[in-house]
């Protein structure tokens, strides 16, 4: 059963790849993009930090594996772990469009 951490990693570096390598793409709905060439910068810093929860799921399958008694527990880091993101990518956007 600790595949569906996996399953979350896999889901969520997708996303992270789709904005890296086609960053022209609108797809973040909490961002308020501006001007179009703030597309790609937005795009591709958001790209990097939602790297932290792939690693979050993938670390969350490894101690579900070793342990299987704290896989529900775990099942709430990822949530927390996008969450989490979403501020960071939210207050780094103000900071990036007050720099350029």
């Amino acid at each position: 059963m600790p595949d569906i951490f996996l399953i979350f990693a896999c889901v969520l570096l997708a996303i992270c790849a789709l904005l890296y390598f086609v960053p022209h793409l609108k797809l973040l709905n909490f961002v308020d993009y501006g001007a179009p060439a703030d597309i790609v910068r937005l795009n591709r810093y958001a790209a990097v930090r939602l790297l932290f929860p792939v690693l979050v799921n993938v670390v969350c399958s490894y101690v579900a594996s070793r342990r299987p008694g704290l896989m529900m527990p775990l099942i709430f880091l990822t949530p927390l772990s996008i969450l989490g993101v979403v501020i960071w990518i939210s207050a780094g956007t103000n900071r990036l469009r007050a720099k350029g």
